[in-house]
């Protein structure tokens, strides 16, 4: 009888053992990415914008309130309501800070088009608005005043 005929479990290959340790080095890499990105990287970002604030200044050319009902599959939505301001230069801006159903005409009065203003916008948002307005987000407008 010859030894080489014999049926044993070869030992795992070190390429096999590495390319695992890859996958599995990868996997978590996206992973992170993704928590990051989608869970804590909002959390984050609008803790940056409430304390760090730009003036962004902005000619309007229309002002729209806003309001609405969002609702699931399941019954479960919420009252949402937004000030929406398209402006020459700084393209459309959403006002929802302090914005509800109730007071979201009013807070669109405040705005008159054709007038110039001082927009406070979050400083982080506006650094990457291109991507926000990939997600289809606008950054965070918190306050605005008129030119003097």
């Amino acid at each position: 009888m010859s030894n080489s005929h014999r049926s044993a479990a070869a030992p795992p290959r070190k390429r096999s053992v590495r390319r695992a340790r890859l996958i599995l080095i990868g996997g978590l890499a996206v992973f992170v990415v993704f928590v990051g990105t989608f869970g804590v990287g909002p959390h984050v970002l609008e803790s940056y914008d409430s304390s760090h604030r730009e003036g962004l200044t902005c000619r309007v050319d229309s002002v729209d309130a806003l309001s609405g009902r969002s609702s699931s599959r399941t019954g479960i939505g919420g009252a949402s309501a937004l000030v929406r301001v398209q402006t020459d230069s700084c393209g459309v801006l959403d006002i929802r800070d302090g914005v509800t159903p109730k007071n979201v005409d009013a807070k669109a009065a405040e705005l008159t088009e054709g007038e110039t203003y001082v927009f406070s916008v979050g400083a982080g948002s506006l650094r990457i608005e291109g991507l926000l307005g990939f997600f289809k987000q606008e950054p965070p407008i918190y306050d605005f005043r008129p030119v003097s």
